[in-house]
C-alpha cells in the first residue's frame, strides 16, 4: 500500500474510528486498465448504478467498483465527468426542482464543477485498507463528531479553516471534481439523491480528502489526538458532575437507622 495512504488509514482509524470503510476514489485517464476483480455496474451487475451507490458498495461491501459513461444510473455524474453535453443542464430546467427563478436555476448549475470532454473515462472506487490503485482522493464517512475531528486534521498547519460549499444536492460533483480542482478537503452533507438511492444514512456526513494531503491531515488527526484538544469517543463528562434530585428523593434518607 502507498505510505500516504497507509500513514493516512493509521490516523483515521486511530482518531476517527469510522463504521464504514475510508475509500479511495481515482479518475482513470484515458488507456488506463482497471484493476483485476473490479466490478462493474453495467457488465458484472446487469444494471445501471449510481455512483454514489458504488461509493456505498465500496464502503460497506469492501467492493471496487468501476464507472465508466455507460454505467452510469443516474444522468447528472455524467454532466459533471463530461460525458454528455452540459448545456441542457446549463440552462437551468433541472434546476426547477430547487429554483423558480430561471436565472437563478441557470446560476446554481453553473457553479458545479466539471471536467472537459475525454479527461477522464472512468471512475474507480476501492476501499482505502486495500486499494490497488493511488488514489487521486479518500472519502470518509461519519458522524457529525467524527466529520469535526478531521476538520481540525485538515486545518493543522493550514490555520484558517476547512471550507464546505453545498446547494443542498449533487454531492458527488464535489469529490469527482471539486475537490481534485481545488486540492483542498472538504467536508460534504449528502445530498438528497444519496439518501434515497445509496442508503447513506441522516447521521452521515462525508469528508474528502485530495492525495496530496493526506500526509498532512494524518499529521494534523495525530498532533490534535495527542495535544488533547479533541478526541473521538467524546468524553461524557456528564458522569462526573454530582446528580441534582427532586428534594422528596432526599425525603427518603431521613435519619440515619438508630437516630431519632
Amino acid at each position: 500500500m502507498d505510505e500516504r495512504v497507509q500513514s493516512f488509514l493509521e490516523a483515521v482509524e486511530a482518531a476517527v474510528r469510522p463504521t464504514t470503510r475510508p475509500v479511495g476514489v481515482k479518475l482513470a485517464a484515458p488507456g488506463e486498465a482497471p484493476p483485476p476483480k473490479a466490478r462493474r455496474p453495467l457488465q458484472d451487475l446487469k444494471r445501471r448504478l449510481t455512483v454514489c451507490q458504488g461509493m456505498t458498495a465500496a464502503r460497506t461491501l469492501g467492493w471496487t467498483m468501476v464507472f465508466t459513461a455507460e454505467d452510469h444510473g443516474c444522468p447528472l455524474p455524467k454532466v459533471f465527468m463530461g460525458y454528455v453535453d452540459a448545456e441542457r443542464f446549463l440552462d437551468g430546467t433541472v434546476a426547477e426542482y430547487y429554483q423558480s427563478d430561471p436565472e437563478c436555476g441557470r446560476a446554481m448549475e453553473a457553479a458545479y464543477p466539471r471536467w472537459p470532454a475525454g479527461r477522464y473515462p472512468g471512475i474507480w472506487l476501492a476501499p482505502l485498507d486495500r486499494c490497488p490503485f493511488r488514489p487521486d482522493l479518500a472519502v470518509v464517512y461519519g458522524n457529525p463528531a467524527q466529520i469535526l475531528a478531521l476538520i481540525q486534521g485538515a486545518n493543522y498547519g493550514k490555520g484558517t479553516g476547512i471550507r464546505s460549499v453545498s446547494s443542498g444536492r449533487l454531492g458527488c460533483a464535489t469529490w469527482l471534481v471539486g475537490v481534485v480542482q481545488s486540492g483542498e478537503s472538504t467536508y460534504m452533507v449528502p445530498g438528497p439523491g444519496e439518501r434515497v438511492f445509496a442508503g447513506t444514512q441522516d447521521h452521515e456526513m462525508s469528508f474528502a480528502v485530495p492525495y496530496p494531503e493526506l500526509e498532512r491531515v494524518a499529521e494534523g488527526l495525530k498532533y490534535v489526538r495527542r495535544a488533547g484538544a479533541f478526541r473521538y469517543p467524546v468524553p461524557n463528562l456528564a458522569a462526573l458532575n454530582e446528580p441534582r434530585m427532586p428534594e422528596k428523593y432526599y425525603e427518603l434518607e431521613g435519619p440515619p437507622p438508630g437516630e431519632g
